[in-house]
């Protein structure tokens, strides 16, 4: 139920729709989903908090607490130009040594009806440890790439993009994936064949390893940790 350019998984089933083509209008529903992202840093494990909301109304505004009354609110920021997704996204000065705070969060969204609709978010104790990298071979004539990695215990799926920066439009997806090795070449399937490759861009690969509050979980909703090694290729 969620688009594959605003999660970074882009594993999931559908979306939630803001247009309704008959008369009826549908309830003021949405998804509020707080996660983990941990990488190595400096070959230092470090931890920053990744929050999305997602919403079928066009939301004028969304923003989350922890139900700790200690804790400050976020305020998120829409994502492009999609008034249905806003999103808290980290910066590598975000990071820290230290953890994301486990328990509940509240989300409020308020749609541009002025509708308020109050949601929480479980953020779990479970971690895995950081994905690393084991070989990343690009060959730029061909536009091929090798990669493989370690194996992150626990874990409940693997996934590959590649995107236009961190966090950007996502230009490749592949599957969920239980193995620990990928090759991509312009023939593999997961492309965005809306999108046109630029001859010089550098773009961003992601190996990531994640973690479901349930491993159930089928719709890409409710992660707990994503673990994510990046590198970047220029075509």
């Amino acid at each position: 139920m969620k688009s594959k350019l605003i999660l970074a998984l882009a594993i999931s089933s559908g979306m939630l729709s803001a247009c309704d083509s008959d008369t009826h209008t549908p309830e003021f529903d949405g998804v509020g989903d707080i996660y983990v992202r941990c990488q190595k840093i400096d070959d230092v494990v470090k931890y920053a908090p990744v929050i999305y909301a997602y919403s079928n109304m066009y939301l004028s505004s969304a923003k989350m607490s922890h139900s700790d009354a200690h804790s400050p609110e976020i305020t998120l920021t829409k994502v492009g130009e999609n008034a249905t997704n806003f999103a808290s996204l980290p910066k590598t000065i975000d990071y820290s040594e230290t953890d994301v705070k486990n328990g509940t969060y509240n989300f409020e969204f308020t749609s541009t009806d002025n509708e308020v609709l109050n949601l929480t978010d479980k953020l779990l104790e479970v971690r895995i440890a950081a994905i690393e990298i084991s070989k990343f071979e690009y060959n730029k004539d061909q536009h091929s790439i090798e990669i493989e990695w370690g194996t992150v215990e626990n874990r409940d799926t693997y996934h590959v993009k590649i995107a236009t920066a961190i966090d950007g439009r996502i230009v490749y997806s592949s599957n969920r994936l239980n193995n620990n090795a990928l090759t991509i070449d312009q023939e593999a399937q997961g492309w965005d064949r809306n999108y046109t490759m630029k001859s010089g861009t550098t773009y961003t690969v992601s190996v990531s390893a994640y973690k479901f509050e349930s491993s159930n979980t089928q719709n890409g909703y409710h992660i707990n940790q994503e673990s994510v090694e990046y590198r970047e290729i220029e075509w």
